[in-house]
């Protein structure tokens, strides 16, 4: 008995033995991982090439077609006008933002306001309003109605002729306007005005009569003038030019004449 007890206690237990691997398991594992990881690869690189490329397939529900203009364009160009719009055509109604293609349309030079809706599927809409010409300005622009110089409309009505300094453009439009209302009393229309850089005033009326009226005083002076044109007996088709920098008086040049009579 004592020496199967020994026996018992110098045996050693075995281990359970491990179940076989699954191979196949494995393997077929193993191929999973590898498609999964081949198909993130071809993802990532076929999202790299379709990044490089300008697709023209983009898909663009609604795209912009036509567009029309509610008012015949006077002063503006109207060519320069569809030009503007070019860039909006086939872009999506959907996606695109009126307020983008009215600060485009803006920008244009006879453009005062534009207004954009959507007309839907495929249209644009615009309600424009010109700026309006008052005068010409230095021989190549046009002034508007702020007094900002602009380039020349596509339809020029009769205007008068100002010129000056070309930070001076709202001051000498703003002083046309004022002697042009003064004239008109006369009868007589303004069709240049002359600005020096020391400040002097040079008027030509329709009938090519010149007045100097100087630097100083101009409203009274351009009044003692029309007074004059309205005299009785006055031929003013034979007036060259006015002189009215006196203080209390007035120069008159006559075409026929050698000299001023005063």
């Amino acid at each position: 008995m004592t020496q199967n007890k020994r026996r018992g206690q110098g045996a050693i237990a075995r281990k359970p033995s491990k179940p076989p691997r699954d191979w196949r398991k494995l393997l077929r594992r193993a191929t999973q991982a590898l498609s999964g990881g081949v198909a993130v690869a071809v993802l990532i690189g076929g999202g790299h090439w379709v990044l490089q490329q300008d697709l023209a397939w983009e898909w663009r529900p609604m795209a912009v077609t036509s567009w029309e203009v509610d008012a015949v364009l006077v002063y503006e160009d109207r060519a320069r006008l569809n030009a503007a719009l070019e860039t909006f055509r086939g872009r999506s109604l959907l996606t695109l933002a009126p307020n983008d293609v009215q600060q485009l349309i803006e920008q244009l030079p006879w453009i005062a306001e534009a207004r954009v809706t959507k007309a839907w599927p495929d249209r644009l809409q615009l309600a424009v309003v010109e700026h309006e010409p008052v005068a010409h300005w230095n021989r190549d622009q046009v002034l508007n109605s702020d007094g900002e110089p602009l380039s020349r409309p596509v339809a020029e009505p009769d205007l008068a002729e100002l010129s000056g300094p070309s930070v001076e453009a709202k001051r000498v439009m703003e002083q046309y306007l004022q002697f042009s209302r003064v004239f008109s009393g006369a009868g007589q229309r303004l069709i240049g005005v002359h600005m020096h850089r020391r400040g002097a005033w040079v008027l030509t009326l329709d009938g090519g009569i010149e007045v100097a009226l100087g630097s100083s005083d101009m409203l009274d002076r351009t009044r003692r003038v029309v007074v004059l044109l309205n005299a009785s007996g006055i031929e003013t088709g034979s007036i060259e030019y006015i002189d009215a920098r006196y203080s209390n008086g007035l120069a008159v040049g006559h075409r026929s004449a050698s000299e001023p009579s005063v």
